[in-house]
């Protein structure tokens, strides 16, 4: 909570002298979301901040990355995408370091090691060499390692590690997504950073995108088809750490299996769906109680899957934050999510949030039992689904989180609290 005198100083702040503007510039991979949750987070981040009065937005991609069509939907909420020009021999996403050299930047916004290794470079350069480094960080990568299915995880992970906290010290301001990541940054940054480097980011619902859903959910009895959506990326490396197995070995527990419950798992790589299927059949699902589909790059299929569905669950084993249920929540749809993640963390300060949260997240029954009190109560739930909705879009708002970002943003640059009227 803000005390009175940051309330004041961000009423200041955002009364601009007339014609002074702020120009933030983020690091992407791409404007759609074909790349999973840090594009999509991005890409609303960078809507809403060009929301801002006096707030000029640009999203630095690698040449080839966005089409016309991308760049006019991306005008039309202000933002300008730039092209970094190609560099032969050079990593797709290195190409970043070398912004046009005309570009005006005040700010400079990264994302975790893949998205913010760049600014380094970029600093360097004379013209760019004041900009202030704004570092996103997105995941934890020892908590992650614990449950990656791949050689040396562990050792990999603290590499991971160090190069993200590395990152983050370089960086003029520090900004985990949700509270479960902002207390790990916190640690980890504690004898070099103090709590005014650090500025929270809980991401808000995605009304522009899936608001106009929930009045097309409608309640299923026990003779209907009920289906649930497990949705993600189905590596082999992250197949533990996302609950898969958990959610497969749920649909064989007795409660679930050969009844009316259904789990259509969307995530598979392009052309491996029959490979994932025959996986995750290992765990004792019936072969009728199983749909796989490849992985969802539109956000418009997105939209039209959600409408399939009964219900959202998440039952990773760690997640930074957890972007998949904080969509279908956006959507009006019932969700359960395992207790290790920073969405869940957030849930918990919503009125009767914590009940859509599977305590004992890696117990298969549990997820069972959860499952089937959400059918058993469908209609009843759908409205607590919107009643949950409503909590979270007061408290957890893109618009009001923006603007007290652009405040600290405008106090980093001057040096000051902005000029004012």
């Amino acid at each position: 909570m803000m005390s009175q005198d940051q309330l004041s100083e961000q009423s200041e702040a955002v009364q601009i002298l007339e014609g002074q503007v702020l120009n933030i510039t983020l690091l992407a991979s791409e404007w759609k979301s074909s790349a999973g949750g840090l594009s999509t987070l991005n890409r609303e981040l960078a809507i809403h901040l060009a929301q801002v009065k006096n707030v000029r937005v640009s999203l630095l991609v690698p040449e080839g990355a966005c089409n016309d069509e991308d760049k006019r939907e991306a005008s039309s909420f202000g933002i300008s995408i730039l092209d970094a020009k190609k560099c032969v021999g050079v990593e797709r996403l290195l190409w970043l370091s070398n912004p046009p050299q005309d570009h005006k930047i005040d700010v400079i916004v990264g994302h975790g090691v893949k998205l913010g290794c760049q600014v380094q470079l970029i600093k360097r350069q004379a013209q760019f060499q004041n900009c202030k480094w704004v570092h996103v960080v997105h995941t934890a990568p020892e908590h992650l390692s614990k449950f990656k299915d791949y050689s040396n995880p562990i050792s990999r992970g603290e590499e991971k590690h160090w190069d993200e906290v590395d990152l983050c010290k370089c960086a003029d301001l520090v900004v985990p997504v949700g509270p479960r990541l902002a207390k790990a940054y916190h640690s980890y940054l504690q004898e070099c950073k103090k709590d005014e480097d650090f500025f929270e980011l809980i991401p808000g619902l995605f009304e522009r995108e899936f608001g106009d859903l929930p009045a097309k959910q409608k309640p299923k009895d026990e003779s209907e088809d009920f289906i649930v959506l497990l949705c993600g990326r189905g590596d082999e490396e992250d197949f533990e750490l996302k609950g898969y197995n958990t959610a497969v070995k749920a649909f064989a527990d007795q409660r679930l299996k050969g009844k009316h419950y259904s789990l259509r798992f969307v995530g598979s790589p392009e052309g491996k769906q029959d490979e994932v299927r025959e996986r995750l059949l290992k765990y004792g699902i019936t072969n009728e109680q199983l749909t796989v589909r490849e992985f969802v790059k539109s956000r418009e299929r997105m939209k039209e899957l959600f409408c399939e569905v009964d219900m959202v669950i998440m039952p990773s084993k760690s997640e930074g934050f957890g972007l998949v249920a904080l969509e279908g929540l956006s959507a009006g749809l019932p969700i359960l999510v395992g207790n290790n993640s920073g969405f869940a963390r957030a849930m918990k300060s919503i009125p009767n949030g914590k009940y859509i949260i599977v305590g004992e997240s890696g117990d298969p029954a549990k997820w069972a039992e959860a499952i089937e009190d959400v059918q058993d109560r469908h209609g009843v739930v759908l409205k607590e689904s919107e009643m949950l909705k409503e909590h979270y879009s007061k408290k957890f708002c893109w618009q009001k989180q923006c603007e007290e970002l652009v405040a600290r943003l405008w106090k980093m640059v001057c040096g000051k609290v902005s000029p004012v009227v």
